[in-house]
């Protein structure tokens, strides 16, 4: 009985998955869902208690979150340069935003409607989905010797926070005059990582400017020239 239970919970989930990518959370009913899974409306009741209790189950399923796309990061290690690498994980993030649309236009409307332990869970996705970040860009670092100006944490935080604004400007407004193009976005992306954030190391072309060498220890002290300060009526 306890197998049929689970088999029916994971069921349910992969399914609600499945419809909250294609059409959202909000527009995605609990019959729908249970019926796609196979079982009736009060087996996902007596399991998850309502549509904001199953939400919980998906955010919380590490299966799903892989799904919904929460642990990008754990990409190809075969990179170029740093900006190149950066420039791939910034498209490849942006596609998969793009792929469950639905499901980040619903979390964004919904959310001052969700219990707070939906919120919370969400947050703990998120701050998964830095951390693989994180992994990602300390390997470029190695890879390219490079040094970075912040912690890979919050640098991880930064890029995908300024992922997912641009992804919802885009899923959510007709018209974006903000940037020409997705590609334009990541390029200005790229150069402000580059340039903003990482430290690029010295080149040939143009070497540090070394500071002024200090005076020896046992070099005479000039001592200030007398000043005379007679006053002009006064006669020596």
């Amino acid at each position: 009985m306890s197998d049929r239970r689970t088999s029916n919970r994971q069921r349910l989930i992969q399914v609600a998955v499945d419809l909250f990518m294609t059409q959202g959370v909000a527009e995605t009913t609990t019959r729908q869902i249970a019926e796609q899974a196979g079982v009736n409306e009060v087996t996902l009741f007596r399991h998850f208690g309502n549509k904001h209790g199953l939400l919980l189950a998906v955010m919380q399923d590490k299966e799903a979150l892989s799904r919904l796309g929460m642990a990008l990061g754990q990409q190809s290690t075969q990179m170029g340069s740093a900006s190149q690498a950066i420039k791939d994980y910034a498209n490849v993030h942006l596609q998969a935003l793009e792929q469950i649309q639905e499901f980040v236009r619903s979390l964004i409307g919904e959310a001052g409607h969700y219990p707070d332990e939906n919120r919370r869970a969400l947050g703990r996705g998120l701050l998964q989905a830095n951390r693989y970040t994180a992994q990602y860009l300390a390997t470029i670092m190695e890879h390219e010797q490079l040094q970075t100006c912040l912690p890979t944490e919050k640098l991880a935080s930064l890029l995908n926070s300024m992922l997912l604004g641009y992804a919802v400007l885009e899923f959510t407004s007709e018209f974006n005059n903000l940037w020409p193009s997705r590609e334009s976005f990541i390029e200005a992306l790229v150069e402000l990582f580059m340039y903003g954030a990482i430290a690029q190391p010295p080149t040939a072309s143009t070497p540090p400017t070394a500071p002024p060498p200090a005076a020896p220890s046992n070099a005479p002290t000039k001592r200030p020239s007398s000043v005379n300060l007679t006053h002009p009526s006064e006669k020596p």
